[in-house]
């Protein structure tokens, strides 16, 4: 388990700053530092349903906690964005996203919702006898068969299995996950693309006012 000074903490984070010098660091793998908090420190400092670590790390020992409907028992394991989180006993279940400040959030929500999960598609992989893997946005990689997908589409998975492809186009349903209007829902107008090291720039509305914004920032959800 690493940790990292608390000031340098991602401004993502919703946790105090001055009350100890050090804050756990998320384990690595799942997702990227920003868009995700350590298990631990979600329980401890924003549901605070224990003072000490070692008050958390009993209840995890005890698999009382899950994230994505499968047991986590680790301090440190990076939750993040679109993740769920659910807590049995308390009959108690959370879908993380970002608010419109840009601080990640627990969101309250139903156990039928933690049955699936949308995954953002990130990259593509053509693999032996056509096959493709694809690369999704919570490190998970799916083998398929058809190659209906494209980078930026999004997927909702039940049991990791495909269950809907949301495909990232004109009036489709938008999350933003970076820049002014993070945590913000819009309605793709245009996605204008651009060659070379120049990035994609989407054109998008909320409540009938056009912005724009990098496509890298979109995240296709169900309507």
């Amino acid at each position: 388990m690493t940790h990292l000074k608390r000031i340098n903490a991602p401004k993502s984070w919703p946790v105090e700053r001055k009350v100890n010098k050090f804050i756990t660091k998320p384990s690595p793998g799942t997702h990227k530092l920003e868009d995700s908090m350590p298990l631990g420190v979600i329980l401890r400092e924003i549901l605070k349903i224990g003072k000490k670590k070692r008050d958390i790390k009993l209840i995890l020992n005890n698999k009382n906690v899950l994230v994505d409907n499968k047991v986590r028992k680790v301090f440190d394991f990076a939750v993040g964005i679109f993740d769920s989180l659910s807590i049995p006993e308390l009959h108690k279940h959370y879908r993380i996203l970002y608010n419109k400040k840009g601080k990640l959030d627990l969101v309250e929500t139903t156990k039928e919702d933690t049955e699936h999960k949308t995954c953002k598609v990130i990259g593509k992989t053509i693999m032996k006898k056509g096959k493709i893997q694809l690369n999704l946005s919570d490190s998970q990689n799916l083998i398929i068969e058809k190659n209906n997908y494209k980078v930026r589409d999004s997927v909702i998975l039940k049991e990791n299995k495909i269950i809907k492809h949301l495909k990232f186009e004109k009036d489709s349903l938008v999350y933003l996950t970076g820049g002014k209007h993070i945590g913000n829902k819009g309605k793709v107008v245009e996605i204008k693309k651009y060659p070379g090291i120049s990035k994609d720039i989407l054109v998008f509305k909320i409540d009938n006012e056009v912005h724009e914004t990098l496509a890298d920032y979109a995240y296709v959800i169900e309507k």
